[in-house]
C-alpha cells in the first residue's frame, strides 16, 4: 500500500497516529506501531530535507509516495528508520 508523504509526518506523534490508524484498519500486518511510525517518519524526513536543500531531487521520487508493506522493509532499512527516529529527538505537538 502507498500513502502520500505529508509535512505533518515530520512530527513523530503524527506518524504514531497514522501507524495506529493503518494497523487498526488492517492495512498493514506483521509490524508494530513504532516500526511503522519510524518508516513513515524517515521517508518524510528525507523527502523534506532534500527539498529544503534544493538537492537530490531524484531522492524525492523514492520517498513519495511512501511504499508500505506488511512485515516491513529489509533489516538495513529498518535500522536506518530506527536511527533517524532516535537521533532527531522527539518532535511532539505537546512540546515533549
Amino acid at each position: 500500500m502507498q500513502i502520500k508523504v505529508k509535512r505533518e509526518y515530520l512530527n513523530k506523534d503524527a506518524c504514531l497516529r497514522e501507524a495506529r490508524r493503518l494497523l487498526a484498519e488492517g492495512q498493514i500486518r506483521d509490524m508494530n506501531e513504532l516500526q511503522l511510525a519510524r518508516e513513515i517518519y524517515c521517508h518524510a524526513l528525507v523527502h523534506f530535507l532534500s527539498e529544503k536543500a534544493g538537492m537530490f531531487s531524484w531522492v524525492r521520487k523514492y520517498t513519495d509516495p511512501i511504499d508500505l508493506q506488511s512485515g516491513g522493509d529489509k533489516r538495513l532499512r529498518r535500522a536506518v528508520y530506527a536511527a533517524s527516529w532516535a537521533i532527531t529527538g522527539h518532535k511532539s505537538s505537546k512540546g515533549k
